[in-house]
C-alpha cells in the first residue's frame, strides 16, 4: 500500500567531534555479494508481476494451480460506476498486497530505467522475460517493460488516464494474488474497481511519460521503441493539461500532493533528449523556474533530483534564478541534507524517522549521491568534495541494508540464505490460507524475494512482525522499496564487477543459485540468482562420506524445492553441475 512519505526540512548541522567518517570506509561485502544483491534486487519486480506474466513466486509455488491472477483488470466497475471495457491486465503489484498504484508503479519504473540509462555495465542478461534463457536483453529491461506494457494500456483514448487498480478490499485476506483473484470483488477478486482521470494526474502521468520516453531510447527492438515513442508524448501531453493536481489515491489519502514540477521538468528533459525538441528543454526548465526542489530523498513523490541530473548533464551551467545553478541544488540535497544527515549519526546511516522504515528514504539520497557523483567521474562538472567519501557513503548505505548495521541481518530478504527478518508480503509467503496474525508471524517464508525490507523507524527501532502489534510497517516491502536500491546498487555494481557490455554466454559459478536455508529440517530450496541453464543442469545430494543420495533435474527450474522429511540429520553437499562446470554448497540438516 502506498505510504505517504512527510517532507524532511534541510537542517543545517554542525559536525562533531564523533562525526561519522566516511572516507576511511571499507565495503562489508564482496564484489561477487553485490553482484548476488542487484541480482536479487531486480528479481523481486518478477515477483511483482500481475496478470498472467509469469510471475515467478507463483509459477514456483508447488500449491498453486493457477500461476496466473487478476486476469479481468479492466472489467470492473469505473470510478464507482458501471462496468468498464478495458484490458488493464499486467502491471506491477503495488507492495505485499496486489493494487496497483500508478504513483509508485511510475517512479519504480522510472528508477529501473535511470539506473539503466547511467549505469549500463552494472546490468547482466541472465534470463529471457519469463526466466528461460538469455535473450540479449538486459535483466532490467525485461523487468521493466511488464511496467511499460501496462503504462502504455492506461491511456485507452487522449483524455483518459488510469491510475489505479483495486481498492483497500484487497487487504482484508491474506494469500496469494492468484488465489485473491478468485475471491468475491470485496475482498480483491475479480473484476476489479478501475480509477481513471481526465481533470487530474498530470504528475502520475509525466511519471509514466519519462518510463516510457527512457523504454524508447533503450529497448533493442525498433517497433516497441517506437509505440513508448508515441505513448510517452501522449503521456506528457495529458500531464501538461493536468499538471497541477495528483490523482489521489481512492479510500487511502483524502488530500493528493501539490507538488508537480518535478515529475513535469524530468518528463520534458527525457523527451528533449528522445526527440531533440527543444521546447521540451524549455518547459523543463520553465517548470522549475524561480523553484528549489527538494528538502526530502528521491521517492515515489520527490524526483526532482533525477530532473537536475539530466537538465545539468545536457547544460552544466543550467541556472533557474533561485540560488543558482541546478548543479547547486542537487549539491546542496546531496551534501546538506543526505550526507550531512548520515554523518551526524554514529552508524553512519541516515536514520530519517519513517513508521514504514527507513531504509528506501535512505537509498532514495544514496542514489541521489550517485548522480552527482556521476557527473563528476564523467567531467560534466567539477566539484571541490571528496568523491571518494561520496562513494563510500552510497557504499555504506548500500552495506547496511545488507547487513552491516546494529542488527547484524539483513534487510534484503533472503540475501545469502538471511531470512530471518521477515517481509510483509502474501506471494512471498505463498499460503492460501488467510492465517491468524500469530501464524504469519511466525510462518517461514517460502521465497527468497530480494524484496527491500522497510527496515527500522528510527536509531535501532526494528520489530520483525508481518502484521498486528505497533511496528509491523517496519516488515513493508514493495516496488518504490527495491527501485533505488537497485539504482544505487548499480552505481557501485557498475565499477567492482561490471558487465562486459557484448553479449557472453553465461558461466556457471557459486553465485550462479541460493540455496537455503542451508540450516535445514523438512526442505531446503535452490533458486536461480545469476544464470539461466535451461537444458543441462542437475543437483546431486552427497553424504558426508561422499555417498550420492538424490539427483534432480534442475533444467528450465528458477526456484527448486528439495523435500528432506526422510534426511537423517548431520552435513551434506549439494553439487549443482551444468556445462561441464560444478559449485558445491554445504549444508546441515539438525
Amino acid at each position: 500500500m502506498l505510504k505517504k512519505i512527510i517532507p524532511l526540512l534541510l537542517i543545517t548541522m554542525s559536525f562533531s567531534a564523533n562525526a561519522y567518517n566516511f572516507s576511511s570506509y571499507n565495503s562489508a561485502f564482496s564484489n561477487a555479494d553485490y553482484r548476488e544483491a542487484i541480482n536479487m534486487g531486480l528479481k523481486f519486480f518478477g515477483g511483482q508481476r500481475c496478470g498472467d506474466s509469469h510471475n515467478w513466486m507463483l509459477v514456483n509455488n508447488p500449491e498453486l494451480t493457477k500461476k496466473y491472477c487478476h486476469i479481468q483488470d479492466g472489467k470492473g466497475s469505473v470510478n464507482g460506476g458501471g462496468n468498464g471495457n478495458y484490458d488493464l491486465t499486467g502491471g506491477w503489484h503495488d507492495c505485499g498486497d496486489h493494487i496497483k498504484v500508478g504513483t509508485t508503479m511510475g517512479y519504480a519504473a522510472v528508477s529501473l530505467l535511470i539506473a539503466y540509462d547511467i549505469w549500463p555495465e552494472a546490468f547482466q542478461d541472465n534470463y529471457d522475460a519469463e526466466y528461460g534463457a538469455p535473450n540479449k536483453i538486459p535483466d532490467v529491461l525485461d523487468e521493466a517493460k511488464y511496467a511499460t506494457d501496462y503504462f502504455i494500456k492506461c491511456f485507452p483514448d487522449n483524455n483518459t488516464f488510469v491510475y489505479y487498480v483495486g481498492s483497500s478490499d484487497d487487504h482484508r485476506v491474506w494469500m496469494t494474488s492468484s488465489k485473491q483473484s478468485e475471491r468475491p470483488v470485496n475482498e480483491g477478486g475479480d473484476p476489479r474497481p478501475v480509477w481513471t482521470a481526465s481533470n487530474k494526474g498530470g504528475p502520475q502521468a509525466a511519471n509514466y511519460a519519462s518510463a516510457l520516453a527512457l523504454m524508447a531510447m533503450k529497448y533493442p527492438d525498433a517497433e516497441y521503441k517506437e509505440l513508448c515513442k508515441t505513448y510517452a508524448l501522449k503521456a506528457y501531453e495529458f500531464a501538461k493539461r493536468n499538471k497541477s493536481e495528483h490523482a489521489a489515491i481512492p479510500e487511502f489519502y483524502g488530500s493528493p500532493n501539490s507538488e508537480w514540477t518535478d515529475e513535469l521538468s524530468l518528463a520534458a528533459i527525457l523527451l528533449y533528449r528522445l526527440t531533440g525538441d527543444t521546447q521540451y528543454k524549455t518547459d523543463a526548465l520553465n517548470y522549475l523556474n524561480g523553484k528549489w526542489e527538494s528538502n526530502s530523498p528521491l521517492a515515489w513523490d520527490t524526483m526532482s533530483d533525477f530532473s537536475y541530473y539530466y537538465i545539468v548533464k545536457d547544460d552544466p551551467t543550467a541556472n533557474n534564478g533561485q540560488g543558482g545553478t541546478y548543479i547547486n541544488h542537487l549539491e546542496k540535497n546531496v551534501f546538506n541534507l543526505h550526507l550531512l544527515t548520515a554523518q551526524s549519526n554514529s552508524n553512519g546511516f541516515p536514520y530519517y524517522a519513517s513508521r514504514w522504515g527507513t531504509n528506501k528514504l535512505a537509498l532514495g539520497g544514496a542514489v541521489s549521491a550517485a548522480l552527482y557523483k556521476k557527473l563528476v567521474d564523467d567531467e560534466v562538472i567539477t566539484s571541490e568534495h571528496n568523491m571518494n567519501e561520496v562513494k563510500n557513503y552510497i557504499n555504506r548505505i548500500i552495506d547496511y541494508v545488507l547487513g552491516n548495521n546494529e542488527f547484524n541481518h539483513t534487510f534484503l530478504h533472503g540475501f545469502k540464505g538471511d531470512m530471518t527478518y521477515r517481509i510483509h508480503h502474501r506471494n512471498a509467503m505463498g499460503r492460501n490460507d488467510n492465517p491468524p496474525t500469530d501464524t504469519k508471524n511466525k510462518c517461514d517464508f517460502m521465497f527468497a524475494s530480494g524484496g527491500v525490507i522497510g527496515g527500522p523507524s528510527d536509531t535501532g527501532v526494528f520489530k520483525n512482525v508481518v502484521e498486528g502489534g505497533d511496528s509491523y510497517t517496519e516488515t513493508e516491502g514493495g516496488c518504490d522499496y527495491n527501485a533505488p536500491f537497485v539504482a544505487a546498487i548499480a552505481s557501485l555494481v557498475a565499477e567492482k564487477d561490471p558487465v562486459d557490455l557484448s553479449y557472453t554466454a553465461p558461466i556457471l559459478s557459486e553465485r550462479s543459485y541460493s540455496v537455503y536455508p542451508t540450516l535445514f529440517n523438512d526442505y531446503f530450496i535452490i533458486d536461480m540468482i545469476e544464470h539461466a541453464y535451461t537444458e543441462n543442469a542437475k543437483a546431486e545430494i552427497y553424504t558426508i562420506d561422499g555417498q550420492l543420495i538424490h539427483s534432480y533435474d534442475l533444467s528450465n527450474q528458477i526456484s527448486f524445492v528439495v523435500n528432506t522429511d526422510n534426511y537423517p540429520t548431520g552435513f551434506y553437499t549439494l553439487r549443482i553441475t551444468a556445462d561441464g562446470k560444478s559449485v558445491s554448497y554445504k549444508l546441515i540438516k539438525h
